[in-house]
């Protein structure tokens, strides 16, 4: 019986010690699979195809916002639409151009609805299939930055044009929802394309989050949801 035990108990150790390597094969799968990054309907699936025109708007439930001075507005619509550009057969990064967005329905407490635009576009982004599936949107241009402009109009001082830009910002794809997620993206104050007051009222700053999704793919009958391989 001693030697059975013996036995039984070396047998367990040896599945213990095992489990470490599963677990990790078991999440290296993914992105061990020969697959295009950039699919539809299903991880692996269908290559989206060069050319294909990707939309997303943002995620049920969720808000943009915009962290201006000591102020945050808060916006209820927001969407994003992009050309592949590259879509790798394997494992890699897909390259699009951000060509057209939009955000409405906004507000900050204690002043009139702003008005809020994307400028700069288009954008150059990429999507990875790396750890992470790390998403970066970049400028064109040095002359055309990624862009945010805020008009606000304060009582007794009037309307206020505030342009905040970046080179670029970060974010990440998830395939639950087919989303995409910026959080707390850092633009500075553009002073020669804004209102001198931007600055007096301690605007240099903004801070941009957005969960945006489902992506998809309009160029596909249906638009099914895109997802990252």
């Amino acid at each position: 019986m001693p030697r059975y035990r013996y036995l039984a108990v070396a047998a367990a150790c040896a599945t213990l010690l095992a489990m470490p390597a599963a677990v990790a094969q078991a999440a290296s799968v993914r992105h061990a699979t020969a697959a295009p990054v950039l699919t539809t309907g299903k991880v692996g699936g269908t290559a989206v195809s060069k050319g294909a025109v990707l939309k997303t708007g943002l995620a049920k439930g969720s808000t943009l916002t915009l962290g201006i001075g000591a102020f945050t507005a808060t916006c209820k619509s927001a969407s994003l639409s992009g050309k592949v550009v590259k879509n790798p057969s394997s494992a890699g990064k897909a390259t699009l151009s951000i060509t057209a967005g939009s955000i409405s329905k906004c507000a900050i407490k204690g002043f009139s609805a702003p008005q809020i635009s994307l400028t700069g576009m288009p954008y150059n982004a990429t999507v990875s299939s790396g750890k992470g599936d790390p998403v970066t949107f970049s400028e064109r241009k040095k002359s055309a930055p990624l862009g945010l402009k805020a008009v606000i109009t304060v009582s007794g001082i009037g309307k206020l044009t505030c342009v905040f830009t970046a080179k670029s910002i970060s974010g990440s794809f998830s395939n639950t929802g087919s989303s995409i997620a910026f959080a707390s993206q850092k633009f500075a104050l553009d002073k020669s394309a804004s209102s001198a007051d931007c600055s007096l009222a301690g605007a240099s700053t903004t801070t941009f989050s957005a969960k945006y999704g489902p992506v998809v793919d309009t160029s596909v009958k249906h638009s099914p949801k895109v997802f990252v391989s």
